[in-house]
């Protein structure tokens, strides 16, 4: 990958159960389908260009442009590289907990992706959250919590509602559990004592919502290594640990099937190289 014109990294900065934010660097132009937004988040693109695609709309950010993108959200991604041959954006993602405390429950949930128009006191907003996350332990909770709360209340003065539709509650409910430990087996037992109910009703329950355990926990180990290859420069082979996968081929095969791309494809353009593991991978065409 060329080294993007404003000097980013990757990087990830957490407050828990508060916010996350992100610095994400892409390599190659990718289409992510039947992406699930866990928590909703404030894009705002760097270098590149970003295509939000539901059944009803599509909402595309350039340079300085910025999405918001609602939690329970279903689309297809698709961030696009600049010309310095990188896709560079810095994401903001708040707790459902944090958007509980501050959002209005009588305002009707958004349910597709919002493009943003930045004026001086959104940025500014922006800026502290940055700062406040950047902080950590060194502020106190309740100050994380007015600075983070701000954005939750300008996104509603915009007409955005952030609390998500409660009709899937129970996917997201097992995605949250889940995000905790992606690594770990997670059998139904688990789960379902986890959530107070049967093996059976949690079965029942999620093929009612047309989809199962295992559709969703695999969903989730892959949107987190892609996260984390994203935001983060731990090595693919970590990465795949880091999600439940002992062999770094096998995870590529995995992540390849469901994105379309490599996991070296994030990270290097065709022509460079990364190693996974003890294994290298050819470079292979990025976008389809």
């Amino acid at each position: 990958m060329k080294n993007p014109a404003d000097g980013a990294s990757r990087f990830t900065a957490a407050l828990p159960g508060l916010a996350v934010h992100c610095s994400i660097l892409q390599a190659s132009t990718g289409r992510f389908r039947q992406f699930r937004i866990d928590e909703p988040a404030v894009i705002l693109v760097r270098q590149g260009w970003k295509r939000v695609i539901t059944d009803h709309d599509e909402v595309i950010a350039g340079p300085g442009e910025a999405v918001f993108v609602p939690q329970g959200l279903e689309c297809v991604i698709i961030n696009g590289v600049g010309e310095t041959g990188a896709y560079h954006a810095e994401a903001l993602s708040l707790a459902p907990s944090l958007v509980a405390a501050y959002a209005d429950p009588a305002a009707r949930p958004t349910t597709g992706a919002v493009h943003i128009a930045l004026d001086d006191g959104f940025l500014d907003a922006l800026a502290r959250a940055r700062q406040t996350i950047a902080e950590g332990a060194s502020t106190q909770e309740s100050v994380h919590r007015h600075i983070l709360g701000e954005l939750v209340i300008r996104l509603q003065a915009r007409g955005i509602g952030l609390l998500p539709d409660m009709r899937e509650h129970l996917v997201w409910r097992i995605r949250a559990l889940v995000r905790t430990d992606p690594a770990a087996d997670w059998p139904a037992a688990i789960v379902a004592g986890a959530l107070a109910m049967s093996e059976q009703t949690l079965r029942r329950k999620l093929a009612l919502l047309g989809t199962n355990l295992t559709e969703i926990i695999t969903d989730v180990r892959m949107t987190t290594a892609l996260a984390l290859l994203q935001a983060s420069e731990l090595p693919i082979n970590r990465v795949a640990l880091d999600v439940g996968y002992g062999s770094a081929s096998k995870f590529a095969a995995r992540f390849r099937a469901r994105f379309g791309l490599s996991p070296r494809d994030i990270r290097s353009a065709a022509g460079d190289s990364e190693r996974s593991g003890t294994e290298v991978e050819r470079p292979r065409a990025a976008a389809e």
